[in-house]
């Protein structure tokens, strides 16, 4: 796995694996209107990198902290392959994180596993 690259730290409660399941949605090709079906996701957060597991791809990559605020911290992922960055909201409290997704797949919550 990458490092983070930037020297930043969450705290340990923080790392672990979340999963979640990225909803049904449509995607306009043009002339057609595709059906896109659900996924599911796995983001592995560690101090070394993220590991993203979307369907049967797997994707290693590195985050950073972009935003630092009292409920929750904006993470950006860097995953290899991949031109655009990810953004995720990790939620301190709840221990869950919000994928914001790439146009047009819609955001998705994923819920740390124990």
């Amino acid at each position: 796995m990458a490092s983070t690259g930037f020297g930043q730290h969450l705290k340990k409660k923080f790392y672990g694996t979340y999963t979640g399941v990225i909803p049904a949605y449509k995607l306009d090709i043009g002339s057609d209107v595709v059906d896109v079906a659900s996924a599911s996701i796995t983001i592995v957060l560690s101090p070394e990198g993220v590991v993203q597991q979307l369907g049967n791809s797997t994707k290693n990559g590195t985050w950073k902290i972009v935003s630092t605020e009292k409920a929750y911290f904006v993470l950006s992922l860097r995953l290899e392959g991949q031109l655009a960055e990810e953004q995720i909201v990790l939620d301190k409290k709840l221990k869950t994180m919000v994928r914001q997704g790439i146009f047009p797949q819609p955001d998705t919550e994923l819920a740390k596993d124990h």
